[in-house]
């Protein structure tokens, strides 16, 4: 059950993603095209329990509150449209402690531009093994009729998850995963097939995996979460400067709501058993 004085007492803070839409065709180059935004839009992470006891937390380790169920990412930046190539500068993005800021210098000036980053750990304290299906949701993506692509056509997500546990063995360091929507139009792979996929960010990068649907970005199943083990997991968001569908005039109002629900139950070995 979700902790009502808890989300009462988090909602009464400023939590804000600014993303509104800025682009045009000639200005697509690496680095910050735009700040952007005036929309504000949460991101929040619910746990539901069912036969399975499971936690959330902000931090790796030392966090000694109560079992959380509900969490809100707290000062979330306006977002920039810019290219993934700067991302994938920073390095130990999958981590607790890292900002969502780049710095760099254009034209003799020190420029500070923003990405969504958030990382939280799912974490068993129940008595026996669990498993759970996490899915991204975008419950409210705006859409205006005056402009010709709106802010999901350009977004990006990448997600990182990762096991942690007191068993080195049972660690992991997975590769991330990066989702675009489907685009509009389709493009032509290197054996000749056509695909809807969308480039992670020009045409030389890899191909992204598409959102499951209109407001489906993904979804996850981890299984056997011992007693004591986490899953560290990030979600890093950006709108993509090199996208073909970034064009058109500035829309201010465009917004999008985000979701994380994940949903916790009895491993099957121990329901078996």
């Amino acid at each position: 059950m979700v902790n009502l004085a808890y989300i009462h007492k988090r909602r009464a803070r400023r939590i804000i993603a600014s993303v509104a839409l800025s682009c045009a065709a000639t200005l697509i180059v690496i680095g910050a095209i735009a700040m952007l935004g005036q929309k504000s839009s949460p991101f929040t992470v619910k746990l539901t329990n069912a036969g399975a006891e499971l936690s959330l937390s902000m931090k790796g380790s030392g966090e000694t509150t109560q079992s959380r169920v509900y969490i809100m990412a707290d000062d979330v930046p306006e977002y920039c449209v810019y290219s993934v190539k700067l991302l994938d500068k920073k390095e130990n993005i999958d981590n607790e402690n890292t900002d969502s800021e780049f710095s760099y210098n254009q034209d003799n000036k020190a420029i500070a531009t923003r990405f969504f980053k958030m990382t939280f750990f799912v974490e068993n304290r129940g008595e026996g093994a669990a498993d759970y299906d996490l899915s991204l949701t975008m419950t409210n993506p705006t859409y205006k009729a005056a402009n010709r692509h709106d802010i999901d056509s350009i977004l990006r997500v990448r997600f990182y998850e990762n096991r942690v546990s007191d068993i080195p063995e049972r660690n992991t360091s997975n590769e991330p995963v990066t989702y675009a929507k489907r685009s509009s139009v389709p493009t032509e792979e290197a054996d000749g097939t056509l695909t809807w996929k969308e480039h992670i960010s020009d045409k030389d990068s890899p191909f992204a995996e598409e959102f499951l649907s209109s407001k489906m970005i993904l979804r996850s199943h981890v299984s056997d979460l011992k007693v004591g083990e986490k899953i560290r997991n990030t979600f890093v968001m950006w709108l993509e400067g090199e996208d073909p569908e970034c064009v058109g005039e500035e829309s201010p109002d465009s917004a999008l709501i985000l979701g994380v629900d994940i949903s916790a139950h009895e491993a099957e070995a121990n329901s078996n058993q």
